[in-house]
């Protein structure tokens, strides 16, 4: 609507230009642990291979059954399935999903009937020494990832399953 001819505007009842904000100031990471970028980042040995939302298979892992061995703690097993979905999931450059969890569960012995008993036997008998107390040391973990070769970790399930049903070794020592 315009303006009435007969009211006449005083400067203060004009609209006012509304500030806009300053353009953004340029940034660079100046605290200690502030990534420049991907050359920043750091790869193997201790370090492993970063991926996205790591995090996110501890939850896939406690919302599936596992077939714990006697004397194997939950917390341990959900721990170790996770980081073995983590470590597989970071090599093809994406957060960890059920698929990465079925692989660990094949490969550690969790997922129940899908390998024959004498070799999920033996994988129990090793995961309690592999993960005993892993939930709260991380490094157990770390040392066992890193004994996994990335062919292992780059497996489906099935195939996994395939393997160690023809009697092959997929985890050294």
């Amino acid at each position: 609507m315009g303006q009435q001819p007969n009211i006449e505007l005083e400067i203060a009842d004009l609209p006012r230009p509304r500030p806009k904000p300053d353009p953004a100031r340029s940034w660079v990471p100046s605290r200690p642990g502030e990534l420049g970028g991907p050359e920043d980042m750091k790869w193997g040995n201790g370090f492993g291979t970063n991926g996205p939302d790591a995090g996110y298979a501890l939850s896939l892992a406690k919302q599936r059954d596992l077939d714990l061995a006697d004397g194997e703690h939950r917390e341990n097993a959900d721990a170790a399935v996770a980081a073995v979905a983590a470590a597989r999931s970071s090599l093809f450059g994406r957060g960890p999903t059920g698929k990465d969890i079925d692989l660990a569960l094949v490969l550690l012995g969790y997922d129940k009937g899908s390998v024959p008993n004498e070799i999920t036997a033996n994988l129990g008998e090793d995961r309690l020494g592999w993960f005993t107390g892993a939930a709260h040391h991380p490094p157990k973990l770390v040392d066992f990832i890193a004994k996994l070769p990335s062919d292992t970790l780059r497996l489906t399930a099935a195939e996994a399953r395939g393997r160690m049903a023809g009697g092959e070794t997929l985890i050294a020592g």
